[in-house]
Parts: C-alpha cells; sequence; structure tokens
C-alpha cells in the first residue's frame, strides 16, 4: 500500500503521533485507524513503515494482540441472544479464519522483519570489523610516522646544515669571482697599454731600421765613388784611418 494512495490516513497518523508517546499503544491506535475507519489490513510491515517507533518485532507483537482482541469481541458478539446457530457458526469461522489468516501474515511478516534485522546487523557487523581494521592500519601507520619523526627532524637539521654551508661557500666563490673579474679586467687595461707600448715601440724600430737602411745607400753610393763618408756617418772610417775595403753591399 503506497503511502501516497491514503493521504487522509498518514495524516490521522501524524496526529495520533503528536498526542500518543507510548510506543505500543500508538501501533494499537493504527491498526484501528487502518482496519475500522479505512478498510486496509494491517501488517507489521507496514505499520513499522507508518509509525518508525521501536524495534520491527513491536509492531508484529502488537497485531498479534490486535487481532486476538478482536477475535475475542467477535466470539462475545456471536453468543448474543437471538442470533440464529448458523449465523453465528458461519461469523465464527470467518471471523476465525480472518484472524488465522492475519497471524500467519503477521508471523511471516514478523519472520521477514526479523531477517531485515539479522541482515542488517551482519552488514552493520562487516561494517564495523572494516572500520575496525581501518582504524587500526590507520593507527599503525601513525605509529610508524610518529617514529620516524626523529630521523626525519635530524635529517632537516643536517640539511639546513648544509644548506646554509653551502650558502657560505657561494658567496665566497662570488667574492672570488668578483675579485678574478677586477684582476682580469686591470690585466686587460695593462694588456692593452703594453700592445700600445709594443706597437710605438715597432714604429720607432721601423723608423730607425729605415734611416738606417737610407745611411747605409748613401755610404755604399760614396764608396763607388771613391769617396769617404763623412764624420758621423755609419760604416764610415774615422780621419787618419784607411778604407777597408769593406764591401758595401754587405
Amino acid at each position: 500500500m503506497p503511502a501516497d494512495d491514503h493521504p487522509e490516513l498518514l495524516a490521522e497518523i501524524a496526529e495520533l503521533r503528536t498526542r500518543i508517546t507510548n510506543t505500543r499503544e500508538l501501533y494499537r491506535e493504527v491498526c484501528a485507524l487502518m482496519f475500522f475507519r479505512h478498510g486496509l489490513t494491517p501488517t507489521a510491515h507496514r505499520l513499522y513503515q507508518l509509525v518508525r517507533r521501536g524495534s520491527m518485532g513491536t509492531p508484529a507483537e502488537v497485531l498479534r494482540g490486535f487481532w486476538q482482541d478482536l477475535r475475542e469481541r467477535s466470539r462475545v458478539r456471536l453468543g448474543h441472544p437471538g442470533l440464529p446457530d448458523d449465523f453465528a457458526e458461519l461469523g465464527g469461522e470467518l471471523l476465525a479464519s480472518l484472524w488465522q489468516r492475519a497471524s500467519e501474515r503477521a508471523a511471516a511478516e514478523l519472520e521477514s522483519l526479523r531477517d531485515e534485522a539479522r541482515t542488517a546487523a551482519d552488514q552493520a557487523a562487516q561494517a564495523a570489523d572494516a572500520q575496525r581494521r581501518a582504524s587500526e592500519g590507520l593507527r599503525a601507520e601513525l605509529e610508524g610516522l610518529r617514529l620516524r619523526v626523529p630521523a626525519l627532524e635530524q635529517a632537516l637539521a643536517a640539511a639546513s646544515a648544509r644548506e646554509l654551508e653551502s650558502t657560505r661557500e657561494l658567496a665566497t666563490t662570488q667574492g672570488r669571482f668578483a675579485s678574478l673579474t677586477e684582476m682580469l679586467r686591470d690585466s686587460g687595461q695593462e694588456m692593452q697599454e703594453l700592445r700600445q707600448d709594443l706597437a710605438k715601440t715597432q714604429r720607432d724600430l721601423a723608423r730607425a731600421i729605415g734611416e738606417a737602411n737610407a745611411l747605409r745607400v748613401q755610404l755604399a753610393l760614396l764608396q763607388t765613388r771613391g769617396r769617404r763618408p763623412p764624420p758621423g756617418v755609419p760604416g764610415a772610417a774615422a780621419p787618419g784611418q784607411e778604407d777597408l775595403g769593406l764591401d758595401p753591399s754587405a
């Protein structure tokens, strides 16, 4: 019986829930409401879905009491003076059959609820066991991490010391590099000056060689003409000395 098909029943049950705090009394009232007012056969499973109080075995027990009470009241009415025997017998059999079927259905519903409860309990136990194993694994992992903390702290301290030493060495190396760069710059300037001096010396030497060659040519011409070179000219004989007869082309 879908709940949406009986909105009036749901509204009345909601009103009963606000007035009745006793769980068993509330189930009995819902049984009477379904059977007498709405013409519905109550079942333990449906009662639990509508009320949602207590354990799943509570509605089955209340339902058995409801049918038992109904059967006893029906017997009293059937035993009323003046009721024909055939009607009394037929009504008694009908109510007995109804009560028997209701009892069997209630027992089946109760067994189904018990199966569901056992299944839910097994699932809950499995979930709890899995949670316990997971918790134990996490605790073991946490303990392992806790034991590793001192070693990790020592490794971190050693790494920090190495980093500090590397920073100092880098600063020293940078200072040396700056000094070498300055020295290289000074050496470059000195090399440039030396190159300039060398170029100047080479120019002076070339000029001197040119002048010496010109004097040698003049000397050779004088010797060819039989004249002595003037004093002070390279290759010329001093006054009072004879010509040594040197080869002017030498």
